[in-house]
């Protein structure tokens, strides 16, 4: 099987200092992947070797099969936009789609990127959101099976990072290849159905955010109750206890170790509610350091 990203025992040090040290991952194409980690986690280095753009110390990449990457089949949305001094949005746009062999049309990028009224303005004079939706017009000129998008919404509001996502989502049913960075794992939970989480210059988490959970059953237990606080205090898996005024919430490492224990208590119990943690909770366990 052919994938889109096939990387194995990917090795780069600076200075004989670890970034990544034998990452290993396969993706297929028409996957939306989330690449996560702390900010110098090696996530930018990790693009940068999948588009030889930087020389890797060990390890081999290949996109398509291919070893030398082909232009023409990828997209790439570095985390620092580029402007050009005197050129028109419309002109910078056109440049781009010139480069490809089979790009989209202009009319397509104007509305997926939706830059319509930005066309004739010059692109040293955007806003740090409209840069970003500009540059995500011009890394899809090449109409890219693979698109490697480096912290893609930094700057937008909230209303054009919601459209963005959108429109990443509408990529599915055309098989495009995703691998995206962000400092919004909230906005991925949207998108991505994988994730890579980078912590101490390895490959620590690959998987669903499913499989994120099982692996670590954290959760949230709220509920108001006439009980003392110390009924709780010693149940299996509780990691802490806020009270106030009769409402608890308590937080568990293992859901399923916990519930057993707390049965008992329903009948004195109100207001349950149970939420297991979001991303950015998860992330936190393959993130220690």
């Amino acid at each position: 099987m052919i994938y889109a990203i096939e990387v194995h025992n990917l090795s780069k040090a600076f200075n004989k200092q670890a970034v990544l040290s034998n990452v290993n991952f396969k993706i297929k194409e028409g996957e939306i992947v989330a690449l996560l980690g702390k900010n110098g986690a090696g996530k930018t280095t990790l693009i940068r070797l999948l588009n030889d753009l930087l020389a890797k110390d060990a390890g081999t990449v290949k996109i398509f099969g291919q070893t030398k990457p082909n232009r023409n089949l990828i997209g790439v949305m570095p985390q620092k936009s580029i402007t050009l001094e005197r050129v028109k949005v419309k002109e910078a746009v056109n440049l781009a789609r010139s480069f490809y062999k089979n790009p989209m049309p202009f009319a397509e990028l104007v509305d997926l990127a939706d830059i319509e009224t930005l066309l004739d303005k010059y692109t040293d004079k955007l806003s740090g959101g409209q840069l970003k939706r500009v540059s995500f017009a011009i890394v899809m000129a090449g109409n890219p099976k693979v698109v490697f998008l480096d912290e893609p919404t930094a700057g937008m509001d909230v209303d054009a990072r919601n459209e963005f996502w959108q429109k990443i989502n509408g990529f599915k049913k055309l098989g495009t290849t995703f691998l995206i960075t962000s400092h919004y794992p909230e906005e991925l939970e949207k998108v991505a159905g994988r994730y890579l989480i980078i912590n101490n210059h390895r490959l620590v988490f690959d998987g669903s955010l499913e499989q994120m959970k099982k692996q670590n059953q954290t959760a949230k237990v709220s509920f108001v109750s006439q009980l003392e606080k110390v009924s709780f205090v010693n149940l299996p898996a509780v990691v802490d206890i806020n009270e106030n005024n009769n409402h608890y919430v308590l937080n568990v490492n293992d859901l399923n170790t916990f519930l057993p224990s707390f049965i008992k208590y329903l009948n004195q119990v109100e207001n349950l509610e149970i939420s297991q943690s979001n991303l950015e909770n998860l992330m936190k366990k393959w993130m220690e350091d």
